[in-house]
């Protein structure tokens, strides 16, 4: 209990209204307040000394002159060391002992609106804590809370163009207007598409609007990057935002292991046609985990094709296994085979590409139209004007992949360049050591030229020497001496250790 206000644990029983200046300690009456707390003294042992310091910067006149005082040199602000390793808990511990205010009586805000009101989170898991140069905080009290929030409140939104004017009655007309469509054709489908994208639209709002005041869940980070790597990569011009707000992640569910990599994820994505009043689903399924002597790891993608929206209502469905895809087909499946198990594990990838020309044809020409029905290799001058001209089979496909969180370049010639999954602050990891597979396999559905290294199976550089090293140090009963080291007999150039 607090000596002071009797609060249990220092967590606010009532919201106290007086200002800083009033709960401001003098030195002695502090040291008696620490002495009645908790001896936790971690905060002190973690401090960066070698990083520039963070400055909090006090929201009102009050918190501004009290910062004053206690600012050797009178700044209305307050400086103090932090590290990587820090808990926002500790940050404000340390501001705490420089103006002597219980920090059960403030909270402590980013530059971007994001509130800490718990201090429980890691500081490694924050934006304004990755960004260059100093990071600067805002120090609120009680009172300061509907002020900041009307106009510092972090918010968040997908959408990146604005509906345009429309006084007509015409779902098409209406459609072209609010969503930007490109190339559209007349249908009598229109109106359910309409009424349905709607809805998807305002879905993912509300998924959103459940974050603010803090930092989105990374999965929307991490899909819209993808989203925008495949987009720059294609000439659009005006169209690149609208061919964005035709992606809506409409569940999205992702876990990290806390090292920067992804341990889970199940992602549906729909993708709406900007040309036509059709969509398509796509789903994810990704788990990767490390055990003692074996890897856990499965990523399948599937899709879902809707050639003509009847139904205005969103109705979401995912693949229920192999007896019930619920109209899903795999375009992808891959995973480590889980024989033998224990110490005699050893990666064996299986891995299935699921998509043929003829479906990858037509899940363009449901995207974009009929337009797209032309060789991916083809001249420019010799396409079709229009969407589908700009956008062909291998980035349609790459859009794919990318609506579910996948950031993959597909090499088109042999210049020099590869098949690479994007950097990102989460990684697929099981999906390291895949980028050529999954661009050979993309390359050939797409029609496009093969690179010289696609007609091999493998993606790893095979060498001789090292096989031949392995085999001279197995003994008799085929154990080898790198079954001993951590990961259990994994392969050496094996990428999911």
């Amino acid at each position: 209990m607090c000596h002071f206000c009797g609060n249990v644990g220092h967590v606010s029983a009532r919201v106290d209204p007086r200002p800083m200046s009033e709960l401001h300690l003098t030195e002695a009456e502090y040291a008696e307040y620490k002495s009645h707390s908790a001896s936790d003294t971690l905060y002190k042992n973690f401090a960066d000394n070698d990083r520039p310091k963070l400055r909090v910067f006090g929201f009102n006149d009050d918190t501004k002159a009290v910062f004053r005082t206690c600012n050797p040199e009178g700044h209305d602000y307050i400086e103090v060391p932090w590290s990587t390793m820090d808990s926002v808990k500790w940050i404000a511990q340390r501001l705490e002992d420089e103006i002597r205010v219980a920090m059960h009586h403030w909270y402590l805000a980013t530059a971007d609106g994001v509130i800490f009101k718990s201090f429980g989170e890691l500081v490694c898991t924050t934006a304004a804590f990755r960004m260059k140069g100093q990071v600067v905080l805002t120090l609120l009290m009680p009172t300061d809370l509907p002020a900041f929030t009307a106009s510092h409140l972090k918010q968040h939104k997908w959408k990146q163009t604005t509906p345009g004017p429309c006084t007509s009655s015409d779902a098409l007309e209406k459609c072209v207007a609010e969503f930007h469509l490109i190339d559209a054709t007349p249908s009598p489908a229109w109106d359910a598409y309409l009424v349905q994208r709607r809805a998807a639209d305002k879905s993912v709002a509300d998924d959103l609007k459940e974050f603010e005041g803090e930092d989105r869940p990374a999965v929307y980070d991490k899909i819209e990057k993808a989203i925008a790597n495949v987009v720059k990569r294609i000439d659009l011009g005006d169209a690149a935002p609208a061919v964005h707000d035709c992606i809506f992640p409409l569940s999205a569910d992702l876990a990290d292991d806390g090292w920067g990599n992804v341990s889970s994820a199940e992602i549906l994505s729909r993708i709406y046609s900007p040309t036509t009043p059709a969509a398509i689903d796509v789903s994810l399924e990704y788990h990767y985990r490390t055990r003692y002597s074996s890897v856990e790891f499965y990523c399948n993608i599937y899709y879902r094709t809707y050639p003509s929206i009847t139904d205005p209502k969103l109705v979401l469905s995912t693949p229920q296994g192999p007896r019930n895809m619920n109209g899903f087909r795999p375009l992808l499946e891959m995973g480590l085979a889980d024989v033998p198990p224990g110490r005699r594990w050893r990666a064996i990838e299986e891995r299935t590409f699921g998509l043929s020309q003829v479906q990858a044809r037509t899940l363009h020409r449901i995207l974009f139209g009929e337009a797209a029905d032309v060789d991916a290799d083809a001249d420019a001058d010799a396409r079709p004007a229009g969407l589908g001209g700009k956008i062909d089979v291998c980035e349609m496909i790459a859009l794919l992949l990318a609506s579910v969180g996948i950031s993959l370049r597909v090499a088109r010639d042999d210049g020099g360049a590869v098949d690479a999954f994007a950097r990102a602050d989460l990684r697929w990891e099981g999906l390291e050591g895949s980028a050529r597979w999954m661009g050979r396999h993309i390359r050939a559905v797409a029609q496009c030229a093969p690179l010289p290294r696609d007609d091999e199976e493998s993606d790893k550089a095979e060498d001789s020497d090292e096989e031949d090293d392995e085999d001279e140090d197995e003994d008799e009963d085929g154990w080898s001496d790198d079954d001993e080291r951590f990961g259990g007999g994994a392969e050496p150039d094996c990428r999911h250790q």
